[in-house]
């Protein structure tokens, strides 16, 4: 309890409150008043956070009885020294915490005469000063672990080479006192003739030129003997760069290097021992070739039979690898049958309702949009309506209605509208095979893919979201089969999918910004020939993978993921079926590229541009067209979810 101070009345809380509200609340410091009864009158929130005592629990309470025991008495003191002091009263205590320890805080005070109180700063001290009770006693056990060193020789010199620091290793290696050798130039543990070369000199420049310098050779010690060292310099600089001197490690290596000695006669030893045996070995392998040429007489009329037998072996195997390739085409054309119409027919059974629903929201709104303006008009000429019309006015919110509406209406026809880009990407996927060739729009085949395969590039829980870049070019019509071509896009762009994927799996993109990006363009090669490239920046393919990629049922993906036709299947739709090339560009860490180049055909004259495909796409067709590239089928299904 203070008594230096006159009791004053309680209004003066009243007076502070408004004016240091926010400023409690901001400060990252503890704040605190305290009046001349001994109690707080107020604190910040960060009291709390410090102490873990409640706000109530610190203004119910003598704020002295926080204060450890021990460091009352100062504390009071120096509280008292504020009646005659003008200035500011800084000193440090211990403070109880709820949990019964303390913490060290610094303290900064000041009293105000007019209200009769004390206004405190206080911040928590404890984590600095166990900081720095840590350097100290790192530093302590590191001045004895280096003192206590016997077995190597570590020892500071100063900026000219002179000896300013020795310990027990040293001493123990070199044979010099620590007041023996103190001052002294390092050269005098330097051979006389590497003295006379300035070799001290030399090690000290280049370490402090390069920061460090380390050699093998032999010292001298005290009592005039030599010995093998193997030395460390290291040049010390302050934060300015400025040469402080130099830390010197050295190890006695004497006994290593006489057993390397050892190890190199026992080695010239070995040498001569080999020579002599290899002289036997040469005659022996003469007798022995003798003996090999007399066995490959003997073996040629066997490997003649063989050679027969493993003709044969290769037939059977390539026969049944046609086999086993044919097995499973049957395999999924079985179990895509049916694929082809379930899709036209489920493009056709929605295309109906939506083009019912899409065709009367415009009719709705119409409606609606006459409604409210009959509501408004009627508002205008009625402005006082009867209390049961208010009532209902307020209940159903109208003037949050009127501006919801028409917003609702439009979100149905966006929802509509999209609903007929996907049907008609669906249909076009997989009805436009034709039993012959027809001039296609490239552009239109790959944007319906890109559009079915749209939820594999939204994010998820794997991977965030998949950028697409098309760079498309003014190409003509091109004659092509447009059904099985769309089958090559889907598999190469599923591929890149996957590549992206594994990418994010392992943490890696070749872009270096984590993000997976799938890029398309598209060029004339010449008057006859387009190009269209698909690149990612996933994780690249391997040159022996990049071998096999084309070969049948290879694959790279875990079972149950991938069949390893798919590729194999694309290469025969572009270079037989289309009389193109399909090329593909990687190396791990730089991505993937696929180059697919097709004629144009004869259909190539005609003065079609693919700037046609920019017109908004019309309803779906409603005609329903079987499918029979049951590959195909087989990504078309994968691709949107069905096993």
């Amino acid at each position: 309890m203070l008594t230096f101070l006159p009791e004053v009345p309680s209004a003066e809380s009243q007076n502070m409150e408004p004016a240091l509200d926010r400023f409690f609340t901001l400060s990252l410091d503890m704040l605190g008043v305290m009046g001349s009864d001994g109690y707080f009158k107020q604190v910040n929130p960060r009291w709390e956070k410090t102490l873990d005592f409640t706000t109530q629990e610190l203004l119910a309470q003598p704020w002295i009885e926080l204060i450890h025991p021990k460091d009352r008495q100062l504390t009071l003191t120096q509280i008292q020294n504020l009646a005659t002091e003008p200035d500011p009263v800084t000193f440090k205590n211990r403070c109880r915490c709820a949990d019964g320890s303390y913490k060290w805080l610094l303290w900064n005070v000041s009293l105000d005469r007019e209200q009769q109180l004390i206004y405190a700063v206080v911040r928590d001290q404890t984590e600095r000063k166990r900081s720095k009770e840590a350097l100290w006693d790192s530093e302590e056990r590191f001045r004895c672990l280096v003192e206590n060193v016997k077995d190597y020789a570590i020892y500071m010199l100063d900026p000219e080479g002179r000896v300013s620091s020795w310990n027990q290793g040293a001493e123990s290696i070199n044979g010099y006192r620590e007041d023996e050798i103190l001052g002294k130039s390092v050269s005098c543990l330097y051979l006389p003739e590497d003295v006379e070369s300035g070799k001290p000199e030399k090690e000290l420049k280049e370490a402090a030129a390069v920061g460090r310098f380390q050699d093998e050779s032999y010292r001298i010690r005290r009592d005039g003997s030599c010995f093998w060292a193997n030395a460390t310099i290291t040049a010390l600089r302050d934060r300015n760069g400025r040469l402080r001197g130099f830390a010197k490690v050295v190890r006695d290596i004497t006994e290593r290097k006489l057993t390397q000695e050892a190890l190199q006669k026992a080695y010239d030893n070995l040498e001569r021992r080999v020579a002599e045996r290899t002289v036997e070995l040469v005659r022996a392998n003469k007798r022995l070739r003798r003996e090999i040429i007399e066995r490959k007489q003997m073996e040629k009329e066997l490997r003649d039979s063989e050679a027969q037998l493993r003709q044969q072996t290769q037939q059977l195997q390539q026969a049944l690898h046609k086999l086993k390739q044919a097995q499973a085409q049957l395999v999924q054309s079985e179990k895509m049958s049916s694929l082809g119409q379930l899709v036209a027919g489920v493009a056709h059974e929605i295309n109906n309702p939506v083009s019912f629903i899409y065709g009367n929201l415009n009719y709705a709104e119409q409606y609606f949009q006459q409604l409210l303006d009959l509501i408004e008009l009627y508002q205008q000429y009625y402005p006082q309506p009867s209390a049961e019309i208010q009532a209902q006015i307020q209940l159903i919110d109208l003037d949050f209605v009127t501006l919801d509406l028409p917003k609702l209406l439009h979100s149905m026809k966006v929802g509509a509208d999209r609903i007929y880009q996907i049907v008609r990407s669906l249909r076009n996927f997989s009805h436009l095979d034709r039993a012959e060739k027809q001039p296609v729009n490239i552009h239109e085949g790959i944007d319906n893919t890109l559009l079915i395969l749209q939820s594999r590039l939204k994010p998820c829980p794997g991977h965030p979201t998949l950028e697409v870049v098309k760079e498309y070019g003014d190409l003509p019509l091109v004659d092509c089969y447009a059904g099985e071509l769309n089958q090559v896009f889907m598999n190469i762009l599923s591929n890149a999918i996957d590549a992206l994927e594994e990418s994010f799996v392992m943490g890696y993109c070749s872009s270096g910004h984590g993000k997976g990006q799938i890029r398309i363009w598209t060029e004339m090669i010449n008057a006859d020939w387009v190009a269209i490239h698909i690149a990612d920046n996933g994780v690249g393919i391997t040159e022996e993978v990049k071998q096999r990629l084309f070969d049948p049922f290879f694959t790279t993906k875990p079972v149950g993921k991938g069949t390893g036709l798919g590729l194999s299947i694309s290469y025969k739709i572009v270079v037989e079926k289309h009389g193109g090339h399909l090329k593909c560009f990687s190396s791990p860490g730089q991505g993937t590229e696929f180059a697919i180049e097709i004629p144009l055909g004869l259909s190539s004259q005609q003065c079609c541009c693919q700037s046609l495909y920019q017109e908004r796409v019309g309803l779906v067709e409603q005609k329903d067209r079987g499918d029979t590239e049951r590959e195909r089928k087989n990504l078309l299904l994968k691709s949107v979810g069905i096993p």
